[in-house]
């Protein structure tokens, strides 16, 4: 029996980043689905809790990043989704303020996609890099 596709909701609103991360999430195999802000993210999510994880951009239209964060983390039927914030946002105390919020990792803009790949297979047990 055929393990299903890692699922990935990456919610970005820089267009050339979401192609970007889209492809190299997609040439490993993983099913990417993607939105443009905040408040269709928490809608998204109402409606299909079941990503594996969630790469998440910090400054959004909408709702910011961390707003999503919150409330990914306040509600039990998504609290264990694992995010992986995405973001140019690189001043320490903001990214302190990230963790506290519950994400599980941090990436800062620009990045490198094999260390991406890297975060990502921590909190993915079934993800394998395809070469």
């Amino acid at each position: 029996m055929q393990t299903p596709p890692i699922s990935i909701l990456l919610i970005e609103d820089d267009a050339f980043m979401t192609s970007l991360v889209r492809f190299m999430l997609e040439r490993q195999q993983m099913r990417v689905t993607c939105v443009a802000d905040g408040r269709k993210a928490l809608h998204l999510l109402a409606e299909t809790p079941s990503f594996d994880a969630v790469l998440l951009d910090w400054l959004m239209p909408q709702v910011s990043g961390i707003e999503v964060l919150v409330q990914l983390k306040q509600r039990p039927e998504w609290a264990a989704i694992p995010v992986v914030m995405l973001s140019a946002v690189d001043d320490g105390q903001e990214i302190a303020r990230a963790f506290k919020a519950g994400a599980n990792d941090y990436v800062t803009k620009p990045f490198d996609p094999q260390e991406l790949l890297a975060r990502l297979t921590r909190f993915i047990p079934q993800f394998q890099l395809v070469a």
